[in-house]
C-alpha cells in the first residue's frame, strides 16, 4: 500500500506541475486576437501608458466625428525591443498628447488593436513592426 501511496503523490505532483507551467502560456495571446486583413486609425489624445510586460500599452481619447468621445487601447510589443529599437520607455508618452494610432483591429469589434504605426504631434512616424526581430 505504501508503494501505491508514493506513486499517487508522485502522480498528483507531477499533475500540479504541468498545471503551474501551463498557467503562463494560457495568459499569453499571439496576434490572433487581432483581424491582420484589416487595419484601422484612430487619432486623439493619450489618457495612459503602461511600459511593462509582457506588451506596452497606450490608451487614447478619440472623438468621432458628431462629437462622441471613445476610448481606444493599442497593444505594443515588448518593452525590451520598444527600447532596444525606438529608444522607448516610460516617458515616451504622456497623458495630454496628441497621437495616431494604426494598427490591426480587435476581432470582437472592441476599440482596441494591435499597434504598427504611430504619429507622434511633432509628424514623426514610428513604424513598430519594422523592428528586425
Amino acid at each position: 500500500m505504501r508503494i501505491r501511496a508514493n506513486q499517487n503523490y508522485a502522480l498528483n505532483g507531477a499533475a500540479l506541475l504541468l498545471v503551474i507551467l501551463a498557467i503562463p502560456l494560457h495568459a499569453h495571446h499571439a496576434l490572433t486576437a487581432f483581424d491582420r486583413a484589416q487595419s484601422v486609425s484612430v487619432s486623439g489624445t493619450v489618457t495612459k501608458w503602461q511600459f511593462i510586460n509582457p506588451h506596452a500599452g497606450i490608451w487614447i481619447e478619440v472623438m468621432d466625428e458628431q462629437g462622441a468621445v471613445a476610448e481606444w487601447s493599442g497593444e505594443f510589443q515588448g518593452t525590451l525591443d520598444l527600447y532596444r529599437h525606438f529608444s522607448w520607455n516610460k516617458d515616451t508618452f504622456a497623458p495630454g498628447d496628441g497621437i495616431a494610432l494604426t494598427g490591426y483591429p480587435a476581432r470582437d469589434g472592441s476599440y482596441t488593436m494591435s499597434v504598427r504605426i504611430v504619429v507622434f504631434a511633432n509628424g514623426m512616424e514610428v513604424d513598430v513592426r519594422s523592428a528586425p526581430d
